[in-house]
């Protein structure tokens, strides 16, 4: 489909219009097009829609949305937990053709191409079919349709300049007095009008354009003119119409992709500027594009600093292209000189590659300065820095395919995405891969990519010519002193993405000097309140070269401590891991567990790979098992899973079989849970865990549908607890009484949660005896029981931040609102239990909510719907392979008249009778 904005509200599936819908559907469709790839917030659309929302706000929404939806087809429009995407995937929407055109428009002016910049810039404003969001009531779309407008009349002013500076000032006069009509204060539109009139040397029109422009914004304003104008006033008195002026700046090989909008943001700063980054990161390239841009009409200097690291030589080379030939020897009076020159002019100097403060201290004297470094120059006041990014993955992808072709690029995308991951999205490694596959002509995209992915023999292929990866990393790692080298090579032995601070003190120190030189990025503080620091791939794999022996110990005793610590804090009551008597080296996860998990999970998870690697089985159990509650606390399962399974091979630790039955549990993988809780009742050396091992065949047998052999199995091991674990006992007694409920029988149930809710802590895990204790009575009709049970179990999730156990209780509470007829309030929250359980792809929650929306389009009269819903749950239960639950879907359909009666066949393969069914 195609979808356009520019204009009227516009749908079109293979050419054909679709209609739009209402006007607070066009709104609603064009809000989320504005946005697409993002979620915009249910609450805002309903803010935006209604000032005073109805009651009914939530399902008016709702309505719009799923009406949208039927046009559209599915997978367009997508539940989030906080509101709605739209997802162009296979789509196209012509306000990003447009912004593509604009950004090819102004890299070919930045380029000097200015024909076909106007080319790209009016193919752009030829995408315009009117006022944008024209059908849309204006009271709805005023800043949305400003803001387009906006760009619209920015790339007129593009437009313009490329055409003034192809000589059609003729062309540019003619088309701006409309433009001036309609924006009178606009003080780009007046300049071009000057600069048009001046060129064509029409000097008193000019100058009479400026105090026209004078009159009236010190009238309507009250403000004088801005410096532009001014200057061409001053320009027009002196009757100058075209100045000479030194142009410097080299031609750049590297070529800048993407990043229009950090030109423009550069380009907006004064005085001095500083881009800072890591060698080949594209800061040349960067401060060559923005000073191409940029309005001086007095001339531009360039230096290479490098290669000519003497500051009082660049100042001679400055004043010669000034007109002072020869300059003088004195430094003092060369500095002097060069003052004088530069007063009262408009003059951008670049200082390219500078290595310290002492070497552009004479070349910054209050003209505009824009210098590119890879260290931070702390002790350069007065200065604006800038830290240059890497390229995103389209920016990257787009450098290529400017280098080799857009046809070669387009038949291997997936190959040419790869490329820029191996390059680390470096534009210098970037440009030597494009030279490899513009010299060599017969590889795929897909031949460098295996090139490139060995780490050992990346920097070996990123060579070529001039052009070296690894050289540019060098020039870096060899300026540092030996402190900072022994930590840089260090670091090279971990396998962590990024690490706090700590880190590098327990490796060696000296970690200013690395991030001064930009071999190590700051990222800034993470949610527990930790600096964090990574290095670049190319960077880390030069390290790797220079110290292949790094014994990375103490760092993952380290992040050990402290998860020791973050652990002790979430009494989750999942295993029981080993003591830890390292110290740890902050206090960053006793002040925040949560928080400070969240953002060590991918440090952990290569702490644990390492140890493996390692063979040290006992950090790597440590390690795996201190992580064991919160992954489960978060639904990590697979990438703990994974883990465990790994560590297993190491050690044979009862511990992670255990852990590793209850994630297969989480993740709905039942047919292997068997086999697991065989391992661990052989792993078990004591009463304790033959007990825990008793509880997990039952828990195996419940989910296989045996719910029968599961009570048997559940009994055995609450007897067995009570002999000899007691802290067991709470365990065995609630697994035994949810699968009573699951059996269908309720009744006996209620008093064993009860009993397990009056005897213990209330931790994570006893939000879930809350939950399974709520649907138990809402069984047995006991509502206003049922509804402060969930509450209880909400006060723990919510603080707990455990987003998927609230989404189970929206629907719990959801089947409490569908027996007491509050039909609004059960859509709403099985909407949102939805959107959760879709974005953790949680299966057995989507079949729960699609059980439960079926019921509630039973109770409402709508039985088509409701079949709808049966069938869909009924592949997810079959996809799970839950007998209990396929018996309870197709009782339902049985019903509602879409099915016959199996469900009876496998209640009675199962031993079960329809008590189990929880028919409403």
């Amino acid at each position: 489909m195609r979808f356009g904005v520019l204009g009227a509200v516009e749908v079109r599936r293979d050419g054909v219009p679709l209609p739009a819908g209402s006007g607070r559907e066009r709104f609603v469709l064009a809000t989320l097009l504005l946005g697409a790839g993002t979620t915009v917030r249910a609450d805002a659309l309903v803010e935006a829609l209604w000032p005073v929302p109805p009651p009914t706000a939530r399902a008016q929404l709702h309505n719009l949305v799923s009406r949208l939806r039927g046009r559209l087809g599915a997978g367009v429009i997508v539940s989030r937990p906080i509101g709605y995407e739209l997802c162009l995937a296979g789509h196209e929407l012509d306000l990003d053709e447009f912004r593509s055109l604009i950004s090819r428009g102004r890299e070919l002016a930045e380029r000097g191409e200015q024909a076909a910049a106007v080319g790209a810039l009016t193919d752009a404003l030829a995408l315009w079919r009117g006022p944008a969001l024209a059908d849309v009531p204006d009271e709805l779309v005023v800043a949305m349709r400003q803001n387009l407008h906006d760009e619209r009349l920015a790339a007129l002013e593009a437009r313009l300049d490329a055409e003034l500076a192809l000589g059609r000032g003729d062309d540019v006069l003619r088309a701006l007095p409309d433009l001036v009509r309609e924006h009178p204060y606009r003080e780009g539109l007046r300049e071009k009008r000057m600069r048009a009139l001046l060129h064509a040397g029409r000097r008193a029109e000019a100058l009479e354009e400026y105090r026209r422009v004078h009159r009236t914004f010190t009238a309507d304003l009250g403000i004088e003119p801005g410096e532009s104008l001014r200057r061409l006033e001053s320009q027009a008195l002196r009757g100058v119409t075209a100045m000479v002026v030194p142009q410097q700046l080299p031609s750049h090989l590297v070529p800048l992709a993407g990043r229009v909008e950090l030109v423009r943001e550069i380009s907006e700063a004064t005085g001095v500027v500083l881009l800072l980054g890591p060698g080949g990161v594209g800061k040349t390239a960067l401060a060559l594009a923005v000073a191409r841009q940029a309005d001086f009409p007095d001339g531009r200097l360039y230096a290479d600093l490098r290669a000519t690291p003497d500051p009082h030589e660049v100042l001679g080379r400055f004043l010669r292209a000034l007109g002072a030939d020869p300059p003088p020897d004195d430094p003092a009076e060369r500095i002097s000189l060069y003052r004088s020159h530069l007063a009262g002019r408009r003059v951008l100097v670049v200082l390219d590659d500078a290595r310290d403060e002492e070497q552009v201290r004479p070349l910054v004297n209050g003209q505009a300065t824009l210098i590119t470094s890879r260290h931070r120059l702390g002790a350069l006041l007065g200065v604006t820095r800038w830290t240059v990014p890497v390229l995103t993955t389209p920016e990257a992808v787009e450098l290529l395919a400017n280098a080799i072709g857009q046809d070669r690029v387009a038949a291997e995308h997936h190959a040419a995405a790869r490329i820029t991951e191996l390059c680390g999205h470096l534009p210098l490694a970037l440009s030597v891969a494009a030279g490899l596959l513009a010299v060599n002509t017969t590889w795929r995209l897909e031949d460098l990519c295996s090139r490139l992915a060995g780490e050992r023999d990346r920097l070996d292929t990123l060579r070529v010519g001039d052009l070296d990866v690894r050289a540019g990393i060098g020039l870096s790692y060899h300026a540092l002193d030996p402190l900072a080298r022994k930590l840089f090579r260090r670091i090279g032995g971990l396998t962590a993405p990024d690490w706090p601070a700590w880190v590098a003190t327990r490796l060696a120190g000296g970690l200013d000097a690395l991030v001064d030189a930009h071999l190590v990025e700051q990222l800034g503080r993470d949610a527990a309140g930790q600096e964090r620091f990574r290095m670049h791939d190319l960077v880390l794999a030069f390290a790797r070269e220079q110290d292949e022996d790094s014994d990375p110990t103490d760092v993952l005793t380290g992040w050990l401590a402290l998860a020791a610590d973050a652990d002790d804090l979430i009494p989750h009551e999942l295993v029981h891991p080993p003591a830890v008597t390292a110290v740890p080296p902050t206090d960053a996860a006793r002040r925040a567990p949560l928080d400070w998990f969240e953002a060590e999970r991918q440090s952990l998870v290569c702490a644990v790979e390492q140890a493996c690697a390692l063979r040290r089985a006992d950090l790597a159990v440590a390690l795996v098992l201190r992580m064991t509650g919160f992954w489960w606390l978060r639904s990590y399962s697979g990438e703990l899973e994974r883990l465990l399974r790994a560590v297993l091979l190491l050690d044979d630790d009862v511990r992670l079989h255990d852990a590793l039955f209850e994630i297969r549990l989480q993740r709905n993988h039942y047919a292997e849970l068997s086999a697991i809780a065989d391992a661990l009742m052989a792993a078990a050396r004591t009463p304790e865990w033959e007990a825990r091992a008793l509880r997990r065949r039952g828990q195996a047998a419940a989910r296989l549908g045996r719910l029968t052999d599961a009570i048997d199995w559940m009994e055995q091991a609450v007897s067995a607890a009570r002999s000899a674990c007691p802290d067991v006992v709470r365990h065995c007694l609630a697994s035994l009484a949810w699968t009573l409920a699951e059996a269908g029988d309720p009744a006996r149930a209620v008093p064993l949660f009860a009993e397990v809710l009056a005897n213990g802590p209330q931790t994570v895990r006893t939000s879930l005896i809350h939950y399974h204790h709520a649907i138990a009575l809402t069984d047995l009709g006991r509502l206003d029981e049922a509804e402060v049970e969930l509450t209880n179990a909400r006060k723990i999730a919510e603080e707990a931040n455990e987003t998927s156990g609230l989404a189970y209780l929206d629907q719990a509470a959801a089947d409490v609102d569908i027996r007491a007829g509050r039909w609004a309030q059960a859509t709403l929250r099985l909407e949102a239990a939805l959107a959760v359980h879709e974005e953790h792809a949680c299966a057995d929650g989507i079949g729960e909510v699609l059980r439960a929306q079926a019921d509630l389009a039973i109770a409402t009269g709508r039985t088509r719907d409701a079949v709808g819903y049966l069938r869909h749950a009924l592949d997810v239960w079959r996809h799970v392979d839950d007998q209990v639950q396929i018996a309870r879907v197709l009782a339902r359909l049985h019903r509602v008249g879409a099915g016959g009666d199996e469900y009876r066949a496998v209640l009675t393969r199962l031993g079960l009778t329809e008590s189990c069914l929880r028919l409403p």
